[in-house]
């Protein structure tokens, strides 16, 4: 309908609502408007006659006058009033699917109307630019475009030519260690940002060498813009990917898969980009807005298409006839999915297809990304391991967290969510979505802030393990102490993080935990009661432990049991015995507690000789025994004080009994003994000293 008829339609409406208006008035003032309901007696007619014709008198009066002798006019007041339609089944879903499907037939419709006008369009955006731009300049607008792209592939030459040593260097470096792999993540990072700027300052470069009318420069500059995010996108994938170089990848792929996906992924940008800024310069040149809304839906439909190519081309092994059904049941999906987004693009549901093209790229870049961490510190990749360690762990949460806060930021700015807004809403749903989302928060915070104590408990312990034999200075000791102590401070603090989380999490639901805590009180009072034998191991153990009585690897006795210590709980200790049996001694039964391997041990010798042995004779050998002990390397670390005879100890039946005594270092003491008594033997059998039938040792400190 033209502007006329609109005009038309308004200029007829307008004087009769104006009287609908009036008529109304003059209804709402008649004296049967306002008499009250029931039998009445009638007003006077004369009255009646009298105030209409003051009010015929008015301009008003006038004007109703004039209306009601337009012949258009009386026939509209005559006329019945037409039947109101039947109210449309708006909340139906057979509605709504005809409301959708109808809008995008007429979309299609629409779109094909616009196809074939398309030529006539280009036609005149042309026409134009030719008016207003000579054909000379045509040219050198084309030379002048092809020679900035061409001095920023130039200048990345050079610099892949000056950087030959450096790309050498990647081939040769080494990537065992964690602190390895991170060098050469940071000089892979710095190579690429290197090798990109030096494309965009040849480009620019190349730009500002000439001098550029003001309608293409800003044209030009765009294309640049897009040939610098292709380029971006090379360098990312590159990064990645690692299509040349396999130990450097950080996705789990072959290398012609990494070849696969790094020339779609620049085909996939490249279309995109150029696409985009293509209709961006045809807008610039007066392209109508129909046009361009096609340009766009082929433009999206070509990466739709490319998307689908890339999920059905076959790769490695894979061909065309011979696919599990479970892959072709997902590569459908996957076109079925990319189809989808490209008619919810179509019927004008941007913000529904851009969120869904996030949600899909959601699992993918977790993939990517904590393929990548766990590649970086564990040097393999995320399936390959049993082993996970705690630093491997906090990359890979860390990468959770910020695929999962990108994708939600991304979604709140499609929808513009305002998140301020929203949090001081305090609507049921609000409230209810808040307090999840804050507890959510919570949770992973507190996994996180687990994993980073951990990290640092386990770390600390690698460093601590030292075996008790080597003990040979206060640092060994202090790291044994740290083995003994670490691994209950690592259960107290995971029991800690748990709760307080899991409190604030409630809290952040809104859930009252003041009865909670009050509730678990008394549960705890409860149970302290009932387990008193608990309570009093806990606290058995938490003393003993500030008292250092005993650590990972000692040789402690107590109550009759002896063993080394090799792991405790929160309430028993666990010990080794030297035959085998391991004893599992609640801390609560542990009473006066020696400790053999602490500080020194002095170990006693003691050696009988018959009657006849010249003592002298004997002491001799001792003494040049001690000295060949004393220079033996492999003893020298574990003796304290040179062995040194303490003379005649006792004179029995079987002989004089000589003692010599020893000073080691704890669990050295068997080591020595045997030494000196393989040596004692040499000596005296070179200076025909006779060892009675009977010898026996004792140690001054240990178990029996």
């Amino acid at each position: 309908m033209g502007r006329w008829g609109v005009g038309a339609i308004g200029f007829v409406s307008r004087p009769i609502f104006a009287a609908c208006l009036l008529l109304a008035a003059l209804l709402l003032g008649a004296p049967w408007a306002h008499a009250a309901p029931g039998p009445g007696p009638p007003r006077d007619v004369s009255e009646r006659a009298a105030q209409a014709r003051a009010l015929l008198d008015t301009p008003q009066g006038a004007t109703l006058l004039d209306l009601l002798g337009d012949p258009a006019v009386r026939e509209r007041l005559m006329a019945a009033p037409a039947a109101p339609p039947p109210a449309a089944m708006t909340g139906s879903m057979g509605f709504m699917l005809d409301h959708v499907l109808g809008d995008t037939r007429e979309r299609i419709i629409d779109l094909g109307t616009q196809l074939r006008a398309l030529p006539d369009a280009l036609r005149a955006c042309w026409n134009r630019v030719s008016a207003t731009m000579p054909a000379s300049d045509t040219l050198e607008l084309l030379i002048y475009l092809v020679a900035f792209v061409a001095g920023g592939i130039a200048a990345q030459r050079l610099f892949l030519f000056a950087a030959r040593p450096w790309l050498a260097h990647f081939n040769r470096l080494d990537v065992a260690t964690l602190e390895h792999r991170l060098a050469v993540l940071v000089e892979r990072l710095a190579f690429g940002i290197l090798l990109l700027g030096t494309f965009a300052a040849g480009s620019m470069g190349t730009f500002l060498l000439f001098s550029w009318p003001a309608s293409s420069g800003s044209m030009i500059l765009g294309y640049l813009w897009a040939t610098l995010v292709v380029r971006l996108s090379h360098t990312v994938s590159r990064f990645f990917l690692a299509p040349g170089a396999e130990r450097l990848r950080l996705v789990p792929l072959t290398t012609r898969r990494a070849w696969f996906w790094y020339r779609w992924v620049g085909a996939l940008t490249a279309i995109g980009a150029l696409g985009w800024q293509t209709i961006v310069t045809l807008r610039g040149m007066g392209l109508p807005p129909e046009s361009q809304e096609l340009l766009r839906q082929i433009l999206l439909l070509a990466l739709a298409l490319c998307g689908i190519a890339i999920v059905w081309t076959p790769r490695d092994s894979e061909t065309p006839n011979l696919l599990s059904p479970r892959r072709a049941a997902f590569r459908v999906l996957v076109s079925f999915g990319l189809l989808l987004i490209w008619l919810l693009f179509l019927t004008q549901a941007t913000k529904a297809a851009v969120s869904l093209l996030v949600i899909g790229a959601v699992p993918v870049g977790l993939y990517v990304l904590r393929n990548a961490a766990a590649r970086v510190t564990r040097g393999e990749w995320l399936l390959q391991g049993e082993e996970v360690s705690a630093v491997s762990a906090i990359a890979d949460r860390c990468m959770l967290a910020v695929v999962v806060v990108a994708a939600a930021f991304a979604l709140a700015e499609i929808w513009q969510i305002d998140i301020a807004r929203v949090a001081s809403s305090e609507t049921a749903m609000t409230r209810l979505g808040r307090g999840t989302f804050e507890a959510l928060v919570i949770l992973l915070g507190a996994d996180l802030l687990w994993l980073v104590l951990r990290a640092v408990i386990d770390l600390r312990l690698t460093g601590a393990v030292v075996l008790i034999d080597d003990l040979d200075d206060e640092e060994l000791r202090r790291r044994a102490r740290i083995r003994t102590l670490l691994p209950v401070l690592r259960n107290f603090l995971f029991i800690f993080v748990l709760i307080i989380a899991s409190l604030s999490a409630l809290a952040a639901m809104g859930l009252q935990i003041a009865p909670l805590l009050a509730g678990a009180g008394v549960v705890g009072i409860a149970v302290g009661f009932g387990a008193q034998t608990l309570v009093r191991d806990v606290l058995s153990g938490v003393f003993f432990l500030l008292d250092d009585a005993f650590r990972v690897g000692e040789l402690i006795e107590s109550g009759g049991i002896s063993g080394t210590v090799e792991t405790f709980s929160l309430r028993s200790v666990k010990l080794r015995h030297y035959k085998g049996p391991l004893h599992t001694v609640p801390f609560g039964d542990l009473k006066a507690i020696t400790n053999y391997s602490r500080d020194w041990v002095n170990e006693v010798l003691d050696v009988t000789v018959v009657y006849e042995a010249d003592l002298e004779r004997v002491e001799r050998a001792i003494e040049r025994v001690s000295s060949e002990v004393m220079e033996d390397l492999s003893l020298a670390s574990g003796v304290i004080t040179a062995p040194r005879s303490i003379g005649v100890t006792a004179m029995g039946v079987d002989g004089i009994h000589v003692g010599i005594i020893v000073r080691t270092r704890p669990g050295q003491q068997f080591k020595v003994r045997a030494v000196m008594f393989s040596r004692l033997k040499s000596a005296f059998d070179a200076d025909g000293i006779r060892f009675s039938d009977q010898t026996r040792t004792r140690s001054a400190d240990g178990p029996e």
